[in-house]
């Protein structure tokens, strides 16, 4: 047995053994399943965007819209994993903004990166504003492992609480309960956020899977019992 990871990075490697499902995304009758190999190789793949394409660096602030979707999860692992810092309000003073297509109300200063909705998008459906990026269109074009050489101190901020990066593993661990086991259902009623963001770290880096819905409909008991799932 490998020791147990004390960072990011250690509990992404781990989870990328994983051939069991680490996330689940409902969104009507759209289904999307991520095994922990599939889940760190977008990860993985939207770090190196991050840094390579968008010149992201250890220690700037990347704003995540908290509009709910499984690509912005992803988004959110990949700014923690070169060392960036998470903010998700409005106002942030961010070098990038991520955000989903058609969601340009709450635009703030710096880079848009652009989210297409769609499960099987491979670009936004839209011309995209100024200097706007595709994320779909560019991300699968980077490699299947980040090799960039931004890596996050772990000093530093890394969510809107303060917590560091050096404390992200531990923050996670502690935001989901041991009772979280197997599926677990994360509701969003309030969008993605840091005690979310926790939350999925945590469960996935102890095992288990996380269910997210785009809205209320779409976690329903019926679909809750097809998923096996469990309300955190």
């Amino acid at each position: 047995m490998g020791r147990t990871p004390n960072d990011l990075a250690g509990a992404l490697a781990a989870v990328s053994e994983r051939p069991t499902p680490a996330l689940v995304w409902r969104d009507g009758p759209e289904r999307v399943e991520l095994s922990g190999r599939v889940l760190v190789n977008w990860v993985e793949k939207s770090a190196g965007l991050l840094v390579d394409e968008l010149d992201v660096a250890s220690g700037d602030t990347v704003r995540i819209s908290p509009a709910p979707h499984w690509r912005l999860v992803v988004l959110s692992l990949a700014a923690l994993r070169v060392g960036a810092r998470i903010e998700f309000a409005a106002d942030a003073d961010a070098v990038l903004h991520a955000r989903l297509e058609g969601h340009d109300d709450d635009a703030v200063a710096g880079t848009e990166l652009v989210v297409a909705t769609p499960a099987l998008a491979f670009a936004c459906s839209d011309p995209l504003p100024g200097d706007a990026v595709d994320f779909c269109a560019e991300v699968r074009a980077q490699p299947d492992t980040y090799t960039g050489f931004e890596e996050p101190d772990p000093s530093a901020e890394a969510l809107p609480s303060g917590a560091t990066h050096g404390q992200l593993l531990s923050r996670a661990l502690e935001t989901a309960s041991p009772e979280a086991v197997g599926t677990v259902f994360l509701p969003l009623d309030d969008g993605w956020g840091e005690t979310t963001l926790l939350s999925t770290l945590g469960i996935v880096a102890r095992g288990g899977a996380v269910l997210l819905a785009a809205g209320p409909q779409d976690a329903t008991e019926d679909v809750l019992t097809q998923e096996r799932a469990t309300q955190l």
